[in-house]
């Protein structure tokens, strides 16, 4: 950086007359004086120049001395702005912490006032207990002159009383021995009745177990007597479904025989011009009516042996429903046998055990309930099966039973005759019919006449019987001699319509 020099005002008048001097007008003298002039003037000039070079070095040294001081003074500034910011925070501090010590001396003297007043709450406090202290103990003094003055009538007194204390003391002694005699016998005795009381509970803990055993025996045996009731009964609806049956039989005969005579009657008026065939058509039907009795025979054996099977199921059902509920009572009588001994709470245990045992009966009775529910309706739907597929049996299935066949004949009939195919069904009342009227039909044949031979068709009343009604005569639609073979079919099966129906009403 330069810097501009001053110029001495001396130096700059002496270069304008320089400047401005005519040179023409100077002569060689002059001229010589100019010059040295000029080089007096040139020399001091150059004095000067160099002062003022020297002094221009000195200024720029001083100015660089000066930016480095002004540097120096800068940072010094900073410093000092530094400790002024330190210092100011440092007033704030101390003010703050002057503020708290103005608030820590108002409390502290707070607390002082106050410490002074309880000082002279305690001092007067504790000069009133002195004065208290001093009233006791003056209290106490007298009490104890007094006490001794007392202790001294009582000594004498007391000897007195402790004489009588010793014998009184004597006479408990021996009481006491006494009682503890007595009391050692007492224990002895309470020992015997303690064995005796658990050999009584022992005891009654053993007739406990018999009268539970005794209980379950006889449970046993009312179940082996309700059992016996039950097939007793049984075997009762089985005689009277057997005579019932022996009577509709018996019936059945009868009215077989009579429709014999009546034929051989016809036969025999019919006389002998359709001879010949007709005792073909006779043997021809002999035959029919064997095979038919065959038939029968077989399917009564298995209806028979049916019958058998459906009863053994249900005495096993029974006999199964019957051990169940004997184990669910044998299991109660065990809880009951393995309870506690009878305390004043077990009659609650006894009742609980009793409610468990009603729901445990009422369950396998819902069980047995619903098994023979779920029997009925598998018939139900065995018979609604039967009767969508053979519509044409509902004539003979709305054919009601007797209100004297038991209820287990009906079951069993029911399922064996669903269980057949209609020509099995159609075969069985034949054969039936024929097996009910055998005797009559094994008599030589007679040549059947040409006449009329009516049939009738059989419906179920309400006991069971039957009703006959006639429904045609077939010699009103072919007499003579020209068509013996064609009635005989229809007789044949008109008979075996009214023994389908009949069978039917035996089942």
């Amino acid at each position: 950086m330069v810097m501009q020099t001053h110029v001495p005002q001396a130096f700059l008048p002496q270069q304008s007359p320089l400047c401005h001097s005519p040179l023409g007008s100077l002569t060689p003298a002059g001229m010589g004086a100019l010059m040295t002039a000029q080089t007096a003037s040139a020399s001091t000039r150059l004095a000067q120049v160099e002062t003022v070079l020297r002094d221009n070095e000195k200024l720029l040294r001083e100015n660089e001395k000066l930016q480095r001081e002004s540097d120096k003074l800068r940072q010094e500034l900073e410093g000092y702005a530094e400790k002024a910011s330190r210092i100011q925070k440092l007033e704030t501090e101390i003010q703050r912490i002057s503020e708290d010590y103005e608030n820590l001396m108002k409390a502290s003297s707070k607390r002082e006032a106050l410490e002074k007043a309880m000082r002279n709450k305690r001092d007067g406090e504790m000069r009133r207990l002195q004065d208290f202290n001093r009233d006791l103990k003056e209290r106490l003094e007298s009490a104890n002159k007094q006490l001794a003055s007392k202790t001294q009538e009582n000594q004498e007194n007391n000897q007195g009383t402790v004489a009588k204390l010793l014998a009184q003391s004597y006479e408990h002694q021996q009481e006491k021995e006494k009682l503890e005699r007595e009391v050692s016998l007492l224990r002895s005795a309470n020992e015997d009745q303690r064995r005796r009381a658990e050999l009584l509970e022992q005891a009654l803990g053993s007739a406990q177990a018999r009268a539970a055993k005794a209980e379950a025996e006889l449970r046993k045996k009312r179940a082996y007597v309700e059992k016996v009731e039950r097939l007793q009964a049984a075997l009762g609806q089985l005689q009277a479904a057997c005579e019932k049956r022996e009577q509709l039989e018996l019936r059945l005969r009868t009215r077989l025989e009579q429709e014999l005579k009546m034929l051989r009657a016809q036969q025999r008026q019919a006389g002998a011009p359709g001879g010949g065939p007709s005792e073909l058509s006779a043997h021809t039907l002999s035959e029919q009516l064997r095979e038919k009795e065959e038939k029968i025979l077989a399917l009564e054996a298995d209806m028979t042996k049916w019958e058998q099977k459906y009863l053994e199921e249900c005495t096993m059902r029974q006999f199964a429903m019957d051990a169940a509920a004997t184990a669910a009572a044998q299991r109660d009588t065990t809880l009951i046998s393995h309870s506690p001994r009878h305390s004043p709470n077990s009659s609650f245990n006894e009742d609980l055990l009793l409610a468990n045992h009603k729901h445990q009966e009422m369950e396998n009775r819902l069980k047995a309930l619903h098994a023979q529910i779920l029997e009925k309706d598998a018939v139900i739907k065995v018979l609604q099966q039967r009767s969508r597929k053979d519509p044409s049996k509902a004539l003979q299935g709305s054919l009601r039973p007797a209100k004297s066949v038991p209820s287990i004949f009906a079951a069993s009939g029911t399922q064996s005759w669903q269980g057949a195919s209609p020509s099995d069904r159609l075969a069985e009342g034949t054969s039936r019919g024929s097996a009910a009227g055998k005797a009559p039909a094994e008599e030589p044949a007679v040549p059947p006449a040409s006449g009329p031979l009516p049939f009738h068709s059989k419906h179920g009343s309400k006991d069971g019987s039957t009703q006959t009604d006639s429904l045609a005569e077939s010699s009103s639609h072919g007499e003579g001699p020209e068509c013996p073979a064609s009635s005989l079919e229809s007789l044949a099966a008109a008979r075996a319509l009214d023994l389908s129906d009949m069978v039917e009403i035996l089942i």
